[in-house]
């Protein structure tokens, strides 16, 4: 009992440690007032006979008002001085993360090169087994063109993400093009008020970056500033000339989202692969928030301030009734 009360002690500490001196002067505060404040009194006859019939209150009483008032003070000193209290918990404790998975829908994902599947359904099929290997993340869906727009917001319930994944089409977005700045620009929005300690978002797309009005190398180093790592998958079989000249294009573009924000690139050719690589994401990102302790802070001062406004208000009340003067 004693340790953890003694462990309970060492997590707190205070952000303005300054205002604690204030408590230092309540003890002269309370000898000015007692002066300022003195209430006379008047000799009563026949008090002595209300005590001996138990009428009287008892002595302790009498400064419950003032203790309540006095305290009130302290909890209100001690709330200034913002009181927190750090735990910081074990891998097996800590939450989960927040992932934002974002999907190219442009109209060349319909191409039947990922063993008679098309790429879009090859990218669906292994994004849902990456849901359901993840139950402890949230994870929201960006799907992206010409235009980018977020289909599913952070959340927990997978049932409803895995919904919305499977029903994704070319046909969500009229803008053609692919826009790989802006999906990356809006899943960072997406990411940005997340408190979770780990933030990650999965980029899969098939082609180079040609619509939009932000590139994905500046978008990238918007990521980076919020702390928000890229993962970007190039899923594309090559073919013809020009369509190996463009997927080495697109290698280079996610090379370097990546590296700018601390993920990796990864090029997935068929289904295996494409398997593999979210494979190796999942792994990548379970092993670095494993070994991992995440501190917790939680703010006090709320709590100090709404027992002192208890204090505060049931020496009103006393005050104004059972503990009442005449003057």
């Amino acid at each position: 009992m004693i340790q953890e009360v003694m462990v309970f002690i060492d997590a707190l500490h205070v952000e303005r440690p300054l205002w604690l001196l204030l408590l230092a002067l309540l003890p002269l505060l309370w000898l000015v007032a007692g002066k300022l404040f003195a209430v006379r009194r008047m000799r009563f006859p026949g008090i002595r006979k209300l005590r001996q019939e138990g009428l009287a209150m008892h002595p302790l009483l009498l400064v419950l008002p003032g203790l309540l008032w006095w305290c009130g003070v302290v909890l209100l000193v001690i709330a200034l001085a913002r009181p927190i209290f750090s735990e910081r918990l074990s891998p097996g404790e800590a939450k989960g993360i927040d992932i934002m998975l974002a999907l190219d829908i442009s109209k060349s994902m319909l191409q039947e090169d990922f063993d008679g599947k098309s790429r879009l359904d090859a990218a669906k099929t292994v994004a849902l087994q990456f849901i359901e290997n993840r139950r402890r993340d949230r994870i929201g869906l960006v799907l992206f063109k010409g235009k980018s727009f977020t289909q599913c917001p952070l959340t927990l319930d997978h049932d409803v993400l895995s919904m919305l994944v499977r029903a994704a089409s070319v046909d969500a977005v009229p803008e053609s093009g692919t826009a790989t700045g802006s999906a990356i620009l809006i899943a960072v929005n997406r990411l940005r008020a997340s408190e979770s300690p780990e933030r990650v978002l999965i980029l899969l797309t098939d082609g180079e970056h040609n619509a939009g009005e932000v590139d994905p190398v500046t978008a990238a180093g918007i990521a980076a500033g919020e702390g928000v790592r890229i993962y970007m998958a190039t899923v594309s079989v090559p073919g013809s000339r020009s369509g190996e000249d463009m997927l080495a294009s697109a290698r280079d573009l996610s090379g370097e989202v990546s590296r700018i924000t601390g993920g990796r690139s990864f090029r997935a050719n068929d289904a295996n692969s494409l398997n593999r690589t979210f494979s190796e994401i999942d792994q990548l990102e379970k092993s670095r928030f494993t070994g991992q302790r995440t501190l917790q802070r939680t703010q006090l001062y709320p709590f100090m301030l709404a027992g002192a406004l208890c204090c505060f208000l049931l020496e009103l009340v006393l005050s104004n009734s059972i503990y009442m003067r005449i003057p």
